[in-house]
């Protein structure tokens, strides 16, 4: 099955905005769950101050914690006030009138009457059911209790346990206990004489709020959902639009492949597809430039064997046909048009090589000077009637390939010999100045007129091209001469370039990177 590039970023979107969703979600419900923690917890601690002042009083009435151990009617106090600020007051009020240790005769024990026992005396007095549960000890609570999950701790500074187990104070909400705590300006002060803890108390076991945390989770869930779904709605045209512009440079990218270079994609963008779009556009005009380019290279190409071809066969048909004598100086015309056309198949085939990257380079270092010495004196002939001067250190050596440099060299020699005007009553000039930095090395070839106009210095390097009104066929150029100089020059990764000479001829700058 094919995946299109707009399934995958409908996906990719999708996977995306699912996993941003979820995290948000999670996150929503651990900060949700956190402060609804703290918030119950604090909401204990604030209706503990009650249960915590009652503590204190009497923790000093009794001077120590000694009724906690007993289970006396101190502490049975207590657990009342705890259910009663948990909203759990089941328990029978006390009678009124006499109180029980009013009516306690002088010097004994006074042991109230089971019909003056309020429920929570009673229930302290009496041995507990099997099954009831009190502090420190586990069972399921009896109807009209608090639950067991909520039994209140104490323990000492120290960590000992007075009431519960081990196991109960894991979960445990502690709150410390002050000697100053049973008086509001003195809250928090004094002596630690203990903690006081909620079993379970980190958790939430209020109805109300166990209703209300799960409305919350319902309610994250939903929205949650909806941001999914709008993400679907919204993702669908959103990836259409991203989509379009590529499927557009697609079907350009087709129309180049088959040839057509003359369509233009459009986009006003900015962003990386604009810039795309735009580098199409000028590949395509450089595909429609180099097409012009080989078509005016094969034509070129053709005109100029047709031309030493069509020369060679006139000769050789008046030769048959007996108009032209079969001498010497026929023969070596004949000649000379077989070494034109051999050269010219030569360049052609130097500069394909250098297309193809097919040149080989052997590089060592190589003294200039004597390079140039020997091209001049293999073409002195031609040169008998220049004045050269060369600035050249016989020391100064360049990282090259001895035999390509030579070639490059022997090429602007002809092109200097061929184009330059010399007679007997004025002498051609030629200067060669080669000069080296840390970082460079540059040769300057200058020569005397004629010249060519600026705009065509650029175009000097070209295949095939001439100059109408310095160069002719009839010169022996072929026009490859200077394309030739321009591969072996970045083949060594150089430049070369084209100015006006102070000579009043051409100058070729060329410039070698150490």
């Amino acid at each position: 099955m094919k995946v299109t590039i707009r399934v995958k970023l409908l996906l990719m979107i999708l996977i995306a905005n699912s996993a941003l969703v979820l995290a948000i979600y999670i996150a929503n419900q651990i900060a949700f769950e956190k402060s609804f923690a703290q918030y119950v917890q604090s909401n204990a601690r604030d209706k503990m101050q009650v249960v915590i002042v009652k503590v204190v009083e009497t923790y000093k009435a009794q001077n120590g914690f000694s009724w906690v151990r007993h289970r006396s009617a101190q502490l049975s106090e207590i657990m009342q006030l705890y259910r009663q600020v948990n909203g759990d007051n089941t328990s029978r009020p006390p009678k009124r009138g006499r109180k029980p240790e009013d009516a306690r005769p002088a010097g004994r024990e006074y042991r109230p009457k089971r019909g003056d026992m309020d429920a929570s005396d009673r229930s302290y007095r009496r041995p507990p059911p099997q099954n009831e549960a009190r502090p420190g000890r586990k069972g399921p609570p009896r109807k009209g209790e608090r639950p067991a999950s909520n039994r209140l701790i104490f323990k000492l500074p120290n960590g000992q346990l007075l009431i519960g187990k081990a196991d109960m104070a894991h979960s445990a909400l502690w709150l410390p206990m002050y000697s100053g705590d049973d008086n509001a300006q003195t809250k928090g002060q004094g002596e630690l004489i203990g903690f006081i803890g909620i079993e379970n108390g980190t958790l939430v076991t209020s109805r109300f709020d166990s209703m209300f945390a799960k409305q919350q989770a319902q309610q994250f869930l939903h929205i949650a959902l909806l941001a999914l779904l709008v993400t679907v709605i919204l993702a669908i045209p959103f990836s259409k639009y991203l989509v379009q512009p590529i499927i557009r440079l697609r079907r350009n990218a087709r129309r180049l492949a088959g040839g057509d270079y003359e369509n233009k994609v459009v986009l006003n963008r900015r962003d990386e597809l604009g810039l795309l779009a735009r580098d199409m556009n000028k590949l395509a005009d450089t595909l429609a430039q180099n097409q012009t380019a080989r078509q005016q290279w094969i034509a070129d190409i053709s005109h100029e064997l047709r031309t030493p071809i069509a020369v060679i066969r006139a000769e050789l048909e008046g030769m048959i046909d007996g108009v032209i004598d079969t001498d010497e100086a026929q023969l070596s015309s004949l000649y000379e048009e077989i070494e034109r056309l051999t050269n010219l198949v030569d360049d052609l085939h130097q500069l394909s090589l250098s297309d193809r990257g097919a040149l080989t380079y052997n590089m060592m270092p190589c003294e200039l000077s004597g390079v140039l010495n020997r091209c001049i004196d293999k073409r002195s002939t031609g040169l008998s009637l220049f004045e050269i001067t060369m600035r050249c250190d016989d020391k100064l050596t360049l990282h090259c390939d001895p035999q390509r440099i030579s070639q490059l060299f022997d090429n602007l020699l002809q092109n200097t010999i061929r184009y330059t005007d010399v007679s007997a009553q004025k002498n051609g000039q030629l200067s060669v100045t080669v000069t080296q930095t840390s970082d460079k090395t540059q040769v300057i070839w200058e020569d005397s007129s004629p010249s060519v106009a600026a705009e065509q210095l650029p175009k000097l390097f070209d295949r095939l091209y001439r100059v109408d009104s310095a160069r002719t066929r009839q010169a022996g150029g072929s026009g490859l001469g200077l394309a030739i100089c321009t591969s072996i020059v970045e083949g060594h990764q150089g430049t070369i370039r084209a100015d006006l000479s102070d000579l009043g001829g051409l100058a070729i700058i060329m410039e070698f990177s150490h």
